[in-house]
């Protein structure tokens, strides 16, 4: 279901649900009944309009052309109806949420990459295995001529997603054991490509101990400090602090209990201080 006051926003977001497969029910005005449908796409001027209409939304809820620095938005959030904000409409970003969410085939950076890229991929056991993997994805980084302020936020996000999946996820996490599996793998999955756009990295778990509140808590106060946080009693809001900062679109994939995906896309053609400066633009938890 499509409810988006900007005329040109709605055609946009129509083209990209269509492409995704998915069949468009285009409303002036959120329904009190969202029943049947699989996904309800909002506009900002939509989301505003509604108020605390949408907390009762059954269906997952898409956000376009919105921001992170609206404190509404940031409370639909917090609260769980809202999982997915998308900056820009016209990127493939709306279309490929859309599917994700329509098949709830969750996983893997490839969704978010040309057809074809090729997939690097390490299982990172200890923070010595961690140091060699950070030095090798910043050779490859290079190697396809990323800029340099590239290659540093490219490592400091990797240092931060490892050091959370090795040491927080296994602390905190109260894991669902199905009889026949062995007690979860304390080791992460570091994987990474890139195509003509984008450089995507991704960093898996088996703990699936990642909540959205704790994801969107760390988004407000990244806004709000505007610097570098105090750490806190865990230490895994300051890997995602710095995360949220550093990248253009953060994507958490969760099966609870089970198994984490972090995945962070880089933009190749933002070299410049004001590129790195704006942050997380898109932001989706898929669970």
């Amino acid at each position: 279901m499509c409810v988006c006051a900007e005329r040109d926003v709605a055609r946009v977001v129509e083209g990209a649900l269509t492409a995704a497969g998915v069949i468009v029910d285009r409303r002036d005005a959120i329904p009190a009944d969202l029943a049947g449908a699989a996904l309800l796409v909002v506009d900002r001027a939509t989301r505003v309009a509604a108020g605390d209409s949408l907390r009762g939304a059954a269906a997952p809820v898409v956000v376009v052309g919105d921001d992170l620095d609206d404190d509404g938005l940031i409370t639909l959030m917090l609260e769980a109806p809202v999982s997915h904000l998308v900056g820009d409409p016209h990127g493939a970003d709306l279309g490929i949420t859309s599917e994700k969410l329509v098949s709830g085939d969750l996983f893997g950076l490839e969704k978010y990459l040309a057809p074809g890229s090729k997939v690097g991929e390490r299982v990172v056991a200890n923070d010595s295995e961690k140091r060699v993997v950070i030095g090798e994805v910043c050779a490859w980084a290079e190697a396809i001529g990323a800029r340099t302020p590239i290659v540093h936020r490219l490592a400091s996000v990797v240092d931060e997603l490892l050091m959370n999946a090795l040491h927080d996820a296994p602390r905190e996490s109260t894991p669902m054991i199905a009889p026949e599996r062995d007690a979860p793998d304390n080791r992460a999955v570091l994987r990474w490509a890139c195509d003509d756009d984008n450089i995507a990295i991704s960093v898996g778990d088996a703990f699936g101990s990642l909540r959205q509140r704790d994801v969107i808590g760390h988004v407000r106060r990244a806004r709000d400090e505007r610097g570098r946080p105090e750490l806190d009693e865990h230490g895994a809001g300051l890997g995602l602090y710095l995360v949220l900062a550093n990248v253009a679109s953060l994507i958490v994939n969760v099966d609870p209990g089970r198994r984490t995906e972090v995945v962070c896309l880089f933009d190749r053609s933002a070299g410049d201080r004001r590129a790195i400066e704006s942050g997380v633009r898109s932001l989706h938890v898929f669970t």
